[in-house]
This record gives structure tokens, C-alpha cells and sequence, in this order.
């Protein structure tokens, strides 16, 4: 495999990474219908208006023209949640991952500012707050992950931003804001002066459930230090010397895919100010005494001191999910969709679909997962409306463009089994152009092609 990229092959790259970035190329021959647009008067519900609720919108009102689309959520505003490390990086202001939501859907699609409080599938109808009964012949859930802090003892969401805790997941979605990214730059900012008189450790926790944008707390560890070595606009000078990091993980790897998991080792080890502690489960913090207590694997509680950390809350469905017919009972996957993991069905309830954070299956939590299930959802629900044999399946793809420091990423794509690169360059490879396209393109794509269900 030829690793070279040329400035022509820069450009190109560039140039189609907005359009096809973040979608696998097995998936690529496979972006338009493969069915022809069903003309069926139904009426189609989507639950959430994330990723995953304004790309189904989008699509399904191009792939079933006559359908009654509506649209239920609360929030005005439309988080680009992928965001919010740039803004932690000083690299993004805070109106830039923003959007009215109304300016976002597509004409025809009606949109009930409003929360679901109980699904019905058995009567084929969601209960709202405000809006009461709202009926339907097929129903999108596309609802995210609740962050519960207060699933670790002592903390709650509103201690982030104080005591030297920080969050890159702080966000209020239903309102459409976000705290993360600024009270995370504030918080490098801090551990920088401190640094610059005296040493620091800093404490980075992972939490042993599944999360959203995986990758996202390494992008903080590592765009942190990259900062207090002196860039990233940094003009305070190198104290990384004066700072202990440790990343804390319940899990026996850094990253979820082992190739992957190895470039990222490496990288850790060179960094020369990095410890790692591997199977440690962050159960408790006292912000006041400044203290973490993790459980290891066997059971044992261990403290750890520190100056500043960064915690990555534990995550779940929304209790109105949880608590439904349409969720998993036990298991891994408790609480979450019950689906088909490559039709995106549900297993069920025939006339059920999901999309994003709520799908019970593995990785699959990001924004890329996302883009490339509305392809799926686009084809198959309208293969169920015509009552035809679906025509996609999901693969399980999954991306993580991992900011190894400011101006390189490692693109991370895979699924449970396999990488699956977009581009013929050697994907366990960290590159500048990966940071170009991440930092400069993505943005404007999610927001001009993703939302509008053109990529």
C-alpha cells in the first residue's frame, strides 16, 4: 500500500472527504435508494431530533414523498456535539456547532416541539407531554444517551466546571446547550498556570458502560498535553514536564479495535508523561478532598489523588426508553433498542426503526455510525411500506477520528470484526490530513449535506 499522499492527492482527498468521509467504502455503492420512492400515504413518527432523527427526517421525506413525516423533540437548537472538543481546543467558538433546529428540516416535515413520555407500540401510537396521543403507521427512534454523573458517588452534573473537574460530554440536548467545551478550556487553561509554579496530576476516567463518540475523552488527553507542551496556540511555553496524566479505564485496552488500541499505546508510552490504569472503574470522588476511588477487577478499592481530572460520565438510554416495550430487558444491552442489528428493525414490533445512540448493539455510537444507518433506514423502511424484502443491512461501522495532538488525527474506522478504511491509505496511520478534514471540513458537511440526508 502506497502511504505517500501528494498535495494533488491532498486536495483530492479534500476535496470528496465531505461528501464521503465517515462512510465506509463498503457502504459507498450503496448510498442511493435502492428502491424506488414509496408513494404510500402513511404517517411516519421520528422520536429525537439529533444526528440521527434530522438524517432520517431528511431522507424518508425524499423516499416517501406522500408520507406524513412529524418530527417529535424539545430543543430549539441543534448541537453538533462532535464539536465540542474543537471548542475545548480554542479552535472553535461556541456559535459555531450550533443550529435552529427549524432552519435544519427539510419543507414538509412537521415538527411537534415536545417530549415523548411513554411509547405504545402495541396501539402503534407515543404518549406526549404537551401534545397528548400522536399516532402512527411507522415509528423512528431516534433518541441519545442520558449522561448520569450521578451514577458515580459524589458527583453531580452541576460540580462539573468547579474544583478543577472538567467533562467534554457536559451538554444539555434538549435545550440545544452545551457547557463542554468551553468549561474544558478553561480547565487546560488552569492546569497550564498551575503547571507553569508546580507539578500537577491529572486524572482522565472512562466509565465501564457504553458511550457516545468513543474516542472523545483520548481527544482531551491527548490534545491537553499537546497543549502544555506550548501548542495548539499555546504561548505560556512547555510545563509538561510538570504534569502527571493518568488515564483510568475499567477496561484492558485504550481503544475499542485492537489494531487501533496499539497505534494509541505507542503513542501513550512516548508521550513520556502518561500512566495508564487499566481496569479501573471510577465509582466515587470527593472534589473537596480531591480524591477518585476506583474498583479494580477484583473488587478492591483504590484512591487516587489529584489535581484536576477529566471524568467521562456513565451513559444509558432515557428512562422513557428504558422503562418501554421497545427496550431490552437484561443483558448487555439493558434498557437499549431492541433491534435487528443489521435491518435496524425492530425485533418485535415490524413497524418500529432505529437510528444512533439508542440501538442495542455493539459500538456503532457516533455520529459516522449514524450517517451511514440512515442509508440503511432510508432503503428499508420504505422496503416495508411496499411490503418488499429490505434491501440494505448495517455492517456495524463506527469511526473515531482520535486527535493524537493538534494538527493529527487517527482515523479510526471499524467495525466489532474489522477496520474498514474510506481512503487506500494505511488507516493505522495518524495524518495531518485527517486533522484538515475534521477540523475544517466536517463541520460545514454535517450541517449542509449530513442534516439535509445528501451524504
Amino acid at each position: 500500500m502506497d502511504n505517500k499522499l501528494s498535495r494533488r492527492d491532498a486536495l483530492k482527498v479534500m476535496g470528496i472527504g465531505a461528501g464521503t468521509l465517515f462512510l465506509p467504502s463498503e457502504s459507498k455503492a450503496k448510498t442511493n435508494l435502492s428502491m424506488p420512492a414509496s408513494h404510500k400515504k402513511v404517517d411516519i413518527v421520528i422520536v429525537g431530533a439529533g444526528t440521527g432523527g434530522m438524517i432520517a427526517s431528511a431522507r424518508l421525506r425524499r423516499a416517501a414523498p406522500n408520507a406524513n413525516i412529524t418530527i417529535i423533540a424539545p430543543n430549539k437548537i441543534h448541537l453538533y456535539q462532535a464539536g465540542q472538543v474543537f471548542v475545548a481546543a480554542g479552535l472553535y467558538m461556541q456559535n459555531d456547532i450550533t443550529a435552529k433546529t427549524s432552519e435544519l428540516l427539510e419543507d414538509n416535515v412537521k415538527w411537534v416541539q415536545d417530549e415523548v413520555t411513554s411509547f405504545e407500540p402495541d396501539k402503534n401510537f407515543v404518549q406526549t407531554a404537551k401534545n397528548g396521543k400522536i399516532e402512527y403507521d411507522y415509528l423512528i427512534v431516534a433518541l441519545g444517551l442520558e449522561y448520569n454523573y450521578e451514577a458515580i458517588k459524589g458527583l453531580s452534573a452541576d460540580m462539573i466546571g468547579h474544583n478543577g473537574v472538567a467533562s467534554i460530554y457536559l451538554n444539555d440536548v434538549k435545550k440545544g446547550v452545551s457547557k463542554a467545551g468551553l468549561s474544558t478550556n478553561v480547565w487546560m487553561n488552569s492546569i497550564q498556570e498551575d503547571a507553569s509554579e508546580k507539578s500537577v496530576k491529572v486524572l482522565y476516567t472512562q466509565p465501564d458502560t457504553s458511550i457516545k463518540g468513543v474516542g472523545a475523552d483520548l481527544d482531551i488527553l491527548f490534545l491537553s498535553n499537546d497543549y502544555f507542551k506550548g501548542h495548539g496556540g499555546n504561548k505560556g511555553g512547555d510545563v509538561s514536564k510538570n504534569i502527571e496524566n493518568i488515564y483510568a479505564t475499567p477496561h484492558n485496552y485504550l481503544f475499542p479495535f485492537n489494531k487501533y488500541d496499539k497505534v494509541i499505546q505507542n503513542r501513550v508510552k512516548k508521550a513520556g508523561n502518561i500512566n495508564t490504569l487499566f481496569e479501573h472503574n471510577l465509582i466515587e470522588i470527593d472534589s473537596q478532598k480531591k480524591i477518585a476511588i476506583f474498583k479494580d477487577a477484583s473488587g478492591k478499592e483504590i484512591q487516587e489523588k489529584y489535581d484536576y481530572i477529566h471524568i467521562t460520565p456513565p451513559m444509558q438510554a432515557p428512562k422513557v426508553f428504558r422503562d418501554s416495550l421497545l427496550s431490552i430487558k437484561d443483558g448487555k444491552y439493558k434498557g437499549y433498542m431492541d433491534v435487528n442489528p443489521k435491518t435496524l428493525q425492530h425485533n418485535r414490533y415490524k413497524n418500529v426503526f432505529g437510528i444512533g445512540d439508542i440501538l442495542g448493539i455493539p459500538l456503532a455510537k457516533t455520529g459516522g455510525s449514524a450517517q451511514v444507518q440512515g442509508v440503511v433506514l432510508q432503503d428499508n423502511v420504505t422496503a416495508a411500506i411496499e411490503n418488499k424484502k429490505f434491501p440494505q443491512k448495517y455492517n456495524g461501522y463506527t469511526v473515531s477520528p482520535v486527535k493524537l495532538k493538534y494538527g493529527e488525527v487517527l482515523l479510526a474506522e471499524f467495525n466489532k470484526k474489522k477496520a474498514l478504511p474510506t481512503f487506500w491509505l494505511d488507516p493505522y496511520k495518524p495524518r495531518w490530513i485527517w486533522w484538515e478534514l475534521d477540523l475544517h471540513v466536517m463541520r460545514y458537511a454535517y450541517f449542509s449535506l449530513m442534516m439535509r440526508g445528501m451524504m
